[in-house]
């Protein structure tokens, strides 16, 4: 296998369609190694999602994945996994691995969940610790991951409301002040419902960073998700892409 030439911090990897690698990029080895196939580093649990949905004929997919773990961590890694196809023989897989802090807020989530359906004691104190949860989930559905140094990516998860924007919209701002800070790219892949007063946050937000001096680039918005924003205003220099990967071609 040769090694993919990729400057970028994620890990990358070129597969065939019957998921066997053919490069990968060096964050890829230093987690995984040099797995033949890409299904040897994807827990049992996701390896029937990935059959199913990555294939040639969906040309692009996103999707929510769970990951063999790494440094000697006992319990798979979450991440969300972005696939475009180059043709009907090979296709470009993307991981971006979910924030630590995320990945604690979800299991600590989970288990106050848990812990809610087995008991009715003490139900008050544990809704407070769980609408706390909540909020700090809100705040890392927006995570600022730098790819290069002046640019960085914001992938958005889940349905976008007034609430998670309100509780994203302070992090990215001042995250984004950096001195050589010039682009940021919003992907909108893993979005789900858009709230009306959620998209005007948002794009009020967006309008902000323009005027801050950085360029917006909005990536893999569906149609109607398209007509939300244009509805919305948002500032006519804004730029769209269609994926991801176009994306961290032209800018990395």
């Amino acid at each position: 296998m040769k090694q993919a030439d990729r400057s970028f911090p994620l890990p990358f990897y070129v597969i065939n369609k019957n998921f066997y690698v053919q490069s990968y990029s060096k964050q890829a080895k230093d987690l995984w190694g040099e797995p033949d196939s890409l299904l040897e580093i994807i827990d049992e649990e996701s390896k029937n999602k990935i059959k199913k949905w990555v294939a040639p004929e969906l040309h692009q997919t996103a999707l929510e994945v769970h990951l063999k773990p790494f440094n000697a961590e006992p319990d798979p890694i979450t991440a969300d996994m972005y696939v475009t196809w180059n043709n009907d023989l090979y296709a470009q897989v993307i991981f971006l691995i979910k924030d630590e802090k995320l990945r604690k807020v979800t299991k600590t989530l989970n288990n106050l969940r848990s812990r809610l359906n087995d008991t009715n004691f003490e139900l008050l104190e544990e809704k407070e610790k769980l609408e706390e949860v909540i909020d700090q989930n809100n705040r890392l559905s927006a995570p600022f991951i730098e790819l290069t140094q002046d640019t960085a990516l914001i992938p958005l998860f889940g349905d976008l409301s007034e609430e998670k924007m309100r509780a994203v919209e302070n992090n990215l701002l001042v995250s984004s002040q950096k001195e050589d800070m010039d682009r940021l790219l919003f992907d909108f892949t893993a979005v789900g419902e858009m709230d009306r007063e959620g998209v005007h946050v948002l794009t009020n937000m967006m309008t902000s960073l323009f005027y801050m001096g950085l360029d917006i680039i909005i990536i893999g918005v569906k149609p109607v998700q398209a007509k939300h924003l244009h509805e919305m205003e948002i500032p006519s220099q804004v730029n769209f892409m269609n994926s991801l990967q176009q994306a961290i071609d032209k800018y990395c």
